[in-house]
């Protein structure tokens, strides 16, 4: 995350007159402070990163302060960046009470303005009077059956399975708003193998699903949990199906799909409207207690050391505090944190929720919280287009004008795939030339419409569209001919001007091809598309039962790990329509094991 230009000021009554004894402010004092005015950087070590701030000083004291950079967890180190220059400035002094769940981030922010202090030719050593136990955060206490971590398709599934079954919930979510990578992914689908009450027309059975995932993953995948997936994955189908409302898109039929059999995945039916907001809806009339810009930071325990809940620190820096009997945790992927990836993964491209970072696993390394780790891998995506640090995944642009003229080669300017295939088969057969960069050739009017297609799809803030917008965003290889724009890419233009003319003629003798011709006398446009990372696999050790495991190896009975976060299914590789698939089986299963042990008691 980053956090630009998050200001504190002190207003003109507050720099004439900050107290000089204890904390108290007093009219009309004098700073004895000796710094230099004008404006100065600092830095500080971050848990993720380096925290860097502007500082500005006037006559003795501190005035303002500006967060210009840091990569520190959302929610909850967004009190720390901001509260800590406000009590720094309202106190002048650095002895100020931290924030909870955020003690890195706060050192981190008061070494940054120390270090400002110290470049103004101050003595950090004047900002020292202590004026700690001031600003106490508020403690919002939440009490249920089963806390849940994570608000996207595993934690959502156990949420609404638990409710169904009627038992209570306290569903804590990092982001703004519940629906997790549903809201990133295009064209979702998933697994749909050995479903018999969801009216799929020929669905196969589910009884290879394991060794398929076992072949595909090259025998690096968990065989225990793979099986579980297996056995559970078509009674959740059917549950996907007449409890929650999902429907799969019988028109598209099943999609083929590397690694599994030929009918084992659809495509959701998005008629009615969006999967997300459809489950979003779900959980709001559930009941359940849903607090949103809340980040974990520690489970609780009984004196005894029993799991008996969570707490969680708010953006604003409210601290929540859960009991329950149960907790689970469904925080995600940490795809998007560059600590919890494999080193040789850290220079790629990133598409997803900034709040993807882990955090279980983040808690797991802890030595208040000593759970075991599962190594896994970075999953990837190769239809992406990146600008500066911004990823867009270009597929629904991409199918949107395939009437009006669009190709996909390689850099030997040869096509490679049909571009109406599906999503993944072309996301594969783009990997599979030789991790050489691809390209989408069009003409320039069609490009104009594939631009404006790829924003509105585009899940990313109105600033990274505006930039996007502009003359410095999407700039494309281009030419005033195919010829040209091909020179432009650094493609073989003869072999490329080829390429198209005889797509062209089967286009024509076509009677039934929907795609439309590349005029190569007409200004054309070039996209290089590159891979991206969007998930990985690994997590929490988990027992046969989705119980995390402690750092002796023992399951932790109470605590479950549902979605990304839980164990090692899939290895190195994950079939597509997995992801999805294994987030809503493990929320419904490890519900109802939640269910059927609350029952016993």
């Amino acid at each position: 995350m980053k956090i630009e230009n998050k200001i504190c000021k002190t207003g003109m009554a507050l720099i004439l007159a900050v107290g000089v004894l204890g904390c108290t402010v007093k009219k009309d004092s004098v700073s004895t402070h000796t710094v230099n005015d004008g404006n100065y950087t600092g830095i500080g070590t971050g848990y993720n990163g380096y925290v860097t701030v502007s500082a500005s000083f006037r006559n003795g004291l501190l005035t303002n302060v500006i967060v210009t950079d840091e990569q520190e967890t959302d929610a909850v180190s967004d009190a720390a960046l901001t509260k800590i220059p406000e009590y720094v400035i309202d106190d002048q002094s650095l002895n100020v009470d931290v924030s909870t769940g955020a003690t890195q981030t706060s050192k981190a922010v008061l070494e940054a303005i120390g270090n400002a202090i110290t470049a103004a030719n101050g003595n950090v050593e004047e900002w020292q009077k202590d004026c700690t136990g001031k600003n106490k955060e508020k403690v919002i206490e939440e009490e249920s059956d089963v806390t849940v971590v994570g608000g996207g398709a595993a934690g959502i599934a156990t949420v609404l399975r638990l409710q169904e079954k009627g038992y209570t919930t306290s569903l804590i979510e990092k982001d703004s708003e519940i629906g997790g990578s549903l809201r990133y992914y295009a064209n979702s689908g998933q697994i749909v193998a050995g479903s018999t009450k969801a009216n799929l027309e020929g669905v196969d059975t589910a009884s290879t699903l394991a060794e398929d995932i076992t072949a595909y993953s090259n025998q690096t995948n968990s065989p225990t949990l793979s099986q579980l997936f297996e056995d559970q994955i078509g009674e959740t189908v059917d549950w996907q199906s007449k409890i929650l409302g999902i429907t799969f898109d019988k028109k598209i039929g099943y999609v083929p799909t590397d690694g599994l059999s030929l009918k084992s995945v659809m495509m959701y039916d998005e008629s009615s409207g969006e999967i997300d907001d459809l489950l979003q809806k779900e959980v709001k009339v559930s009941g359940s207690s849903v607090y949103t810009n809340a980040g974990i930071i520690g489970l609780r325990y009984d004196e005894s050391g029993k799991v008996i809940g969570i707490r969680a620190k708010k953006s604003n820096g409210d601290i929540i505090e859960t009991t329950s009997k149960y907790v689970v945790l469904a925080t995600g992927t940490s795809a998007g944190n560059l600590n919890l990836i494999p080193e040789r993964d850290r220079n790629s491209n990133y598409l997803g929720l900034k709040t993807n970072t882990g955090d279980a696993l983040a808690l797991a390394r802890d030595a208040e919280h000593p759970y075991q780790i599962e190594d896994g891998s970075v999953v990837y995506n190769h239809l992406g287009y990146s600008v500066r640090d911004i990823t867009l995944d270009t597929y629904l642009a991409t199918k949107s004008v395939l009437e009006k003229g669009v190709a996909l080669v390689n850099n030997n300017g040869e096509r490679f795939i049909d571009e109406t295939e599906p999503y993944n088969q072309i996301s594969e057969s783009i990997h599979n030339q030789n991790n050489a960069t691809s390209y989408l050739v069009m003409n320039e009017d069609v490009y104009e419409e594939w631009k404006k297609k790829l924003l509105t799809t585009a899940t990313i803030s109105k600033a990274d569209v505006k930039y996007l917008q502009s003359m410095y965003g999407i700039v494309p290889f281009s030419g005033e001919t195919l010829s040209e724009a091909a020179l432009s890419a650094d493609l073989d233009a003869q072999k490329l001007v080829q390429t198209i003319n005889y797509h062209n003629l089967e286009i024509e003798d076509s009677s039934t091809n929907i795609m439309g011709k590349i005029d190569p006398d007409k200004p054309t446009c070039i996209i290089p598309l590159n891979k991206y990372r969007y998930e990985t696999t690994g997590g929490l050790k988990v027992d046969d039962y989705l119980n995390i495991l402690d750092g002796s190896g023992a399951s932790t009975l109470n605590v479950f790990a549902a979605g990304s976060i839980a164990g090692n299914v899939f290895g190195e590789k994950m079939p597509g329509g997995a992801g999805l698939a294994w987030a809503f089986m493990s929320g419904k299963y490890v519900a109802d094991e939640i269910v059927s042990a609350l029952q016993e008691k």
